[in-house]
């Protein structure tokens, strides 16, 4: 009998035991929920803080914009050359260049023209009538480029962009085949504007296409002069 109870007893503080142990299971996966409810709970209010901020950020960007948009639209529009007044010849020219710049190719024309004309006596004229004739010659114009180009000496022979000009003016003439007029072009750099790099190119294309344009003219053939003859004595 003392053996049965032992035997029951023993039964039984397994089964407490097991109970003891399934109780603290559970105990722990009621915290484990806490815990997860807690993590959960923490996530949604960091997403919403996180939407709070964005909107926040959101409502930041549109007030710049919309002040951005107020400062575009408040800035005065930039006059077109029909607008410009004398005493603008900075602006025209900068106007000029910006839209050659973009490829408005004859809006920079007209304006580069309106400058030579209303300013003709400023250092920037042959700048001007220069850019003409490059604009042209990207135009594929040839023979107005080479005109304009010519101009360039007209409005200022000592200007910094005449030498460059002329010298263009006879690449082009080349192209167009007109060989002789780039020779004579060619020709009149080095000797009107010796020492200069232009002149030196153009003694570079004399040597190419022209070298005897280069040759020294021949020494002048001076005639021997004459032998005098005495006079013939008279008979007595």
């Amino acid at each position: 009998m003392q053996e049965t109870f032992n035997k029951t007893n023993g039964e039984t503080r397994t089964l407490i035991e097991q109970m003891g142990d399934n109780i603290a299971a559970i105990r722990r996966a009621q915290s484990g929920m806490a815990t997860s409810a807690t993590d959960t709970s923490s996530q949604i209010s960091a997403m919403g803080e996180r939407t709070t901020a964005t909107n926040s950020r959101m409502e930041r960007l549109s007030e710049q914009f919309a002040q951005i948009k107020k400062l575009i639209e408040d800035i005065p529009k930039m006059p077109t050359f029909t607008q410009l007044t004398p005493g603008n010849a900075e602006q025209l020219f900068a106007a000029a260049y910006s839209d050659y710049s973009r490829g408005n190719y004859d809006l920079a024309i007209s304006e580069f023209k309106q400058y030579v004309e209303t300013y003709p006596s400023s250092e920037l004229a042959d700048n001007a009538q220069y850019w003409i004739g490059e604009i042209l010659y990207a135009q594929k114009k040839l023979p107005e480029a080479t005109a304009e180009f010519e101009k360039v000496a007209i409005v200022n022979a000592q200007g910094d962009k005449t030498r460059v000009a002329l010298y263009k003016r006879a690449l082009v003439l080349l192209e167009l085949g007109k060989k002789d007029d780039a020779v004579a072009q060619f020709l009149s750099l080095t000797k009107n504007y010796a020492n200069t790099n232009e002149a030196t190119l153009a003694t570079q294309q004399l040597q190419q296409i022209a070298p005897e344009a280069l040759a020294p003219p021949p020494a002048p053939v001076t005639a021997p002069a004459p032998v005098a003859t005495p006079p013939k004595k008279k008979k007595p």
